[in-house]
């Protein structure tokens, strides 16, 4: 292995010291990351894909049949999750994969050069999903997989993992402010997009963006908006 640790490592050797609040990821929230995996003939691969935690040493995800993630993960039984703040490997690691020269050179793991932070997972369990109805799943076939954390690096001190719901709520506001200067039909937008969101809020967010959901939600109530 080559990896060079910048900050701070912790290992399954100090199992008591993973804690992935480390890194801003606490237990029932969903975040969002890069997984990066390596098939068994040694080709890296990247995806974005929502991060659930499920305790301070476990963290679970969906992967749908026919991703490249999965096949690899259900090779190899090893993944890296890396927490980043970079656009434009979001970007291309959604329409397609990254360049060679984005991962580490480490021959044994993928993992992503700038990352912030990466996590380390060996995969306990993987298991189908039942048939469910939701935007998503109904089209697809998907499996439900547990992994254990045994190596959490810190290649940046204040490094945090994005939650999707502080980018809804920051959205939300913006749209706020401008709701008295809009046309109705933009107005109707904008509820439309604050009453989405707020649902998207409540199943993934903490407690201090649900309330701050709500105090915008009086605050439209007061203006008149009729808001879910």
């Amino acid at each position: 292995m080559n990896r060079h640790y910048i900050e701070d490592v912790i290992n399954k050797d100090d199992k008591m010291d993973i804690d992935l609040t480390d890194i801003g990821i606490e237990e029932g929230q969903k975040y969002e990351g890069i997984y990066t995996t390596m098939s068994k003939d040694g080709v890296k691969n990247a995806a974005p894909i929502g991060i659930v935690c499920k305790g301070k040493d476990k963290l679970g995800c969906r992967l749908f049949v026919g991703t490249q993630t999965l096949k690899n993960i259900m090779e190899t039984r090893r993944y890296v999750v890396n927490i980043t703040f970079d656009p434009i490997n979001f970007v291309n690691s959604t329409i397609g994969n990254l360049d060679i020269e984005e991962f580490t050179d480490d021959d044994d793991l993928a993992i992503l050069k700038n990352a912030e932070a990466y996590v380390i997972c060996d995969v306990t369990d993987i298991r189908k999903m039942d048939p469910i109805k939701d935007h998503v799943t109904s089209n697809g076939e998907a499996y439900i997989v547990s992994s254990d954390v045994v190596e959490i690096v810190k290649n940046h001190p204040c490094a945090k993992a994005l939650n999707r719901g502080v980018f809804a709520l920051l959205e939300c506001l913006t749209n706020y402010t401008r709701l008295d200067l809009v046309s109705k039909e933009q107005q109707d937008y904008f509820i439309g997009r604050f009453n989405e969101n707020n649902r998207m809020i409540k199943r993934v967010s903490g407690p201090d963006t649900i309330k701050a959901m709500e105090i915008l939600k009086n605050s439209m109530i007061e203006k008149g908006f009729d808001v879910e």
